[in-house]
């Protein structure tokens, strides 16, 4: 064992040495050294034990930290995942899936996915020529007025498909974070 090993106290536990509770997050945490014969321990505590004598003891040494608030993972929107299923989309050319596969191509033109060729007025509707990179193929998109429950529908839609997470979940599915 090297001389460097004899000081490695270890990372922080979960529970507080004196009551047993958890540590909880935000709140501080007192950790302390004791002196046991030749070598240290490590002990941790909830604020209050540690002001407790009885409870501390006689630590060697002690800091306190606030227990960190672990950071919300953000979903990941995978790419890959969506061009192909939009490719799928194009390709069956579903009447009933024309909104999903519209908002697709407005979500991966954003992304840099898709690259719109040309736009056109046809019997009084938006069509879109896009392509999909490095592919050459043109598609054809029709622009479709998506109302607000309509949005929500497809939000929570591409939620679940894409596992972004449920709406409301403070992820929005109709608009993946960027990354």
């Amino acid at each position: 064992m090297s001389r460097d090993d004899d000081y490695k106290f270890g990372k922080r536990g979960g529970a507080c040495s004196g009551c047993g509770g958890a540590l909880r997050q935000g709140a501080e945490a007192v950790s302390a050294l004791y002196l046991d014969g030749a070598s240290f321990s490590r002990r941790d505590f909830c604020g209050p034990c540690f002001q407790d004598a009885a409870r501390r003891g006689s630590p060697f040494s002690w800091w306190s930290a606030v227990v960190p608030v672990p950071e919300q993972r953000k979903a990941v929107f995978d790419l890959g995942m969506a061009r192909e299923f939009l490719l799928r989309l194009l390709r069956d050319d579903d009447p009933a899936r024309a909104s999903l596969r519209y908002l697709l191509v407005l979500m991966l033109m954003r992304k840099r996915v898709v690259v719109v060729v040309g736009q056109e007025e046809r019997l009084g509707a938006e069509v879109m020529t896009v392509r999909l990179p490095p592919d050459e193929t043109l598609h054809e998109v029709a622009a479709v007025e998506i109302d607000e429950e309509e949005s929500l529908r497809l939000r929570d839609e591409i939620g679940r498909l894409f596992d972004l997470g449920p709406a409301g979940s403070g992820t929005p599915a109709a608009a993946p974070p960027d990354g």
